[in-house]
Order: C-alpha cells, then sequence, then structure tokens
C-alpha cells in the first residue's frame, strides 16, 4: 500500500510544479501616499483666429518639461485606483508670421509659450506582480503667454496675454517597482485646450487692435502630446 501513496505522489509534484508556473503571478502592493519627480517632452499644434480679420496661422510648439506629482493609491486584489496632481515646469512653445499682418512694415511674429502645466487625475490600473498598467484623465490647467510683436518696428513686443487657462487630459503609463517603496514610470499624456479667447492687451503702442481698441482679441486651439518618465517613493 505504502508503494502505492509513494508512486501518486512522485506522479503528483511535477504536476504542482507546472500548476504553480501556470497560476498568475500575486500583484505588488501598491497602497498609500506616494511622491515623485519626473522629466519629459511634449509637442504640439497652436492655431490661431483674430476675431476682427479671421485666421492668422498656426505654428507647431515643442519643448521639456519636468517637476513632480503626488497621489494616493487604494487596491483590491490586483486593480489599483485612486487620485493624482502634478505640476511641471515647461518651455514648450513656439511661433508664426502672421498671415493677415505679417507682410506689414515689417514682419510679425505670433508667438505662444507655457511656462508651467499641472494635472488633476484619476488613475485606474492593473497590477501584475511588480508591474503596473494603468489609465488616466482629468483636468489640466497651464499658464500662458501670448505675444504679437514687429509690423510697428523690429522686435516691438505691441501686445501680449499672461493668463491661466484649462483643459482635459487622458493617457496611459507603466509603473515598475524596481526597489522596496521605490517605483520607475514611463507615461504618455494628450493634453485638450480647445479653442480659448485670449485678450492680448496693447503695450508699447496704444490702441494696437481695432480702430479705437486697446486690446486685440484671438481665439486659439491648442492640443499637446507629453511623453514623460519619472520615479516615485511610497510611503
Amino acid at each position: 500500500m505504502r508503494w502505492l501513496v509513494a508512486l501518486i505522489g512522485a506522479g503528483l509534484v511535477p504536476g504542482c510544479g507546472v500548476a504553480a508556473e501556470l497560476l498568475p503571478e500575486p500583484a505588488g502592493d501598491w497602497r498609500g501616499f506616494y511622491l515623485g519627480g519626473h522629466f519629459g517632452g511634449a509637442f504640439g499644434r497652436s492655431e490661431w483666429f483674430d476675431l476682427s480679420v479671421g485666421n492668422i496661422g498656426a505654428h507647431d510648439a515643442s519643448g521639456i518639461l519636468g517637476g513632480g506629482q503626488a497621489g494616493y493609491n487604494f487596491q483590491t486584489g490586483p486593480w489599483v485606483w485612486g487620485p493624482q496632481a502634478s505640476v511641471s515646469g515647461s518651455s514648450l512653445g513656439g511661433s508664426h508670421i502672421d498671415t493677415v499682418f505679417g507682410f506689414g512694415p515689417v514682419p510679425q511674429p505670433d508667438r505662444g509659450s507655457i511656462d508651467l502645466l499641472g494635472t488633476l487625475t484619476g488613475r485606474l490600473g492593473y497590477a501584475w506582480g511588480p508591474l503596473l498598467l494603468y489609465g488616466q484623465g482629468g483636468a489640466v490647467w497651464a499658464h500662458t503667454r501670448y505675444d504679437l510683436s514687429g509690423f510697428f518696428a523690429p522686435g516691438l513686443e505691441f501686445a501680449v496675454s499672461d493668463d491661466t487657462k484649462w483643459g482635459w487630459t487622458a493617457g496611459a503609463g507603466a509603473e515598475y517597482q524596481i526597489a522596496p517603496n521605490w517605483s520607475g514610470f514611463l507615461e504618455y499624456d494628450y493634453l485638450g485646450f480647445g479653442a480659448d479667447a485670449a485678450n492680448l492687451k496693447c503695450t508699447a503702442v496704444p490702441n494696437c487692435g481695432p480702430p479705437g481698441a486697446n486690446a486685440i482679441a484671438i481665439s486659439i486651439r491648442e492640443d499637446f502630446h507629453v511623453i514623460k518618465t519619472g520615479v516615485n517613493f511610497r510611503f
């Protein structure tokens, strides 16, 4: 009888090893508050429409960014979710020659730049061992500066807008636990700002806009793509 038990046991041991290899790897622990930093690049398109004269051109924009993020993860089994906020300093910007006023007394470049970006998002992900794959979406804000120069004199900045605008964002990424409490990630985000009206106030030249106006109203439609990498420390 003992030889039969031994034979059955010997047959089951290899089978158990194969079954263990086929079972999903347990999800890592992602719960809790985390804080981290990131660095990356951004590119996109900026389209300008003067509310008085119509389309005045568009340009491609690009730049680098870097900053920090903080969030909190909840976890049920392999599912991980929670809020996250981020802020980035940015060199994102570009310019084009105005298609209507660019051929006046001197060329007129229309320029736009973003020096600060922030997001408020919700994340939802699926953990597989030390790997977390996630998607996210929410709101984005940007501190923008738009200006018109030239036309009256070379290099003369005669109208400026300095403001903050809001849009929406969606993206996806992968995060990997590289050490106890530490993880690294790679992420893509889309930033959509739609057509936002900017009032560029006259500076060096009074009434630089339509007759009698001290501002120029321009609708600026922008969208950007961000690719960034970074690290998080989980408390």
